[in-house]
C-alpha cells in the first residue's frame, strides 16, 4: 500500500472526528430506532453495520478482521491451484518418464518429494482454503450478532417507557410503617 494512501485515510479519519466532536455522527435521527435489515445490509461491507449504529471501535476491528479474511481467501485459494499444478505436473512428468516407479521432483519450497507428496501437499491446500471460508463464514455471523445486538439495544433505549403494576415489594420504615409498591417498565 502506498504510503500516501494511508496517510489520506488517516487524515480523513481524523477530520471526521474532529469535524463531529460536538455531536457524535449517526446515520439516523436519534429520536428514531434504528432498522435492523439496514443494518445488516450496511454489514455486508467491512465495519458498515457498526458505523451504522454508531460502534466504531467494532467497526474498525471486524473492518480489520473481514479485509484479513478476505485477504486470506485470495492467498489460500491460489496456493491451492498453485499446489495443484505442481500435483498435475508431476504426475505428468512421472507417467511420461517411469510410470512404474515414484519419481523424486524438486519442490520450489524446498526438497524433493515424490508425486503422492505432492498430492498431500495439494490436499493440504485444499483445506487451509476450505478452512479460510469458514473463518470468514464465522467473522461475518459474528459481526451480524453484534449488528443485532446493538440495534437491539438501541432500539430499546429509544423507545417510551411506561410505569405499570406487575411486581409487589414490601418494606418498612423505622416506625414500623409498611409500604407496598409495584413497578414495571415496558
Amino acid at each position: 500500500m502506498n504510503y500516501r494512501t494511508v496517510l489520506l485515510i488517516i487524515f480523513v479519519i481524523l477530520c471526521a472526528h474532529t469535524s463531529f466532536a460536538q455531536q457524535p455522527f449517526t446515520f439516523v435521527k436519534t429520536d428514531e430506532p434504528v432498522s435492523l435489515w439496514k443494518a445488516l445490509a450496511w454489514d455486508v461491507l467491512p465495519g458498515g453495520g457498526h458505523m451504522y449504529t454508531g460502534h466504531y471501535e467494532y467497526a474498525a476491528v471486524f473492518a480489520g478482521l473481514k479485509i484479513s479474511g478476505v485477504y486470506a481467501m485470495y492467498y489460500y485459494y491460489n496456493y491451492w491451484q498453485y499446489r495443484g499444478s505442481l500435483y498435475r505436473s508431476a504426475k505428468k512428468a512421472n507417467e511420461a518418464i517411469d510410470p512404474e516407479h515414484d519419481l523424486l521432483f524438486k519442490d520450489p519450497e524446498g526438497g524433493y518429494k515424490t508425486v503422492k507428496e505432492f498430492g498431500y501437499a495439494y490436499d493440504r491446500a485444499a483445506h487451509y482454503f476450505t478452512l479460510s471460508i469458514l473463518a470468514n463464514a464465522a467473522i461475518y455471523i459474528t459481526s451480524w450478532l453484534c449488528t443485532w445486538y446493538h440495534v437491539q439495544e438501541i432500539n430499546e433505549s429509544r423507545q417510551p417507557t411506561y410505569v405499570g403494576f406487575n411486581q409487589f415489594s414490601f418494606t418498612t420504615d423505622e416506625n414500623g410503617t409498611m409500604w407496598a409498591s409495584c413497578t414495571m417498565r415496558w
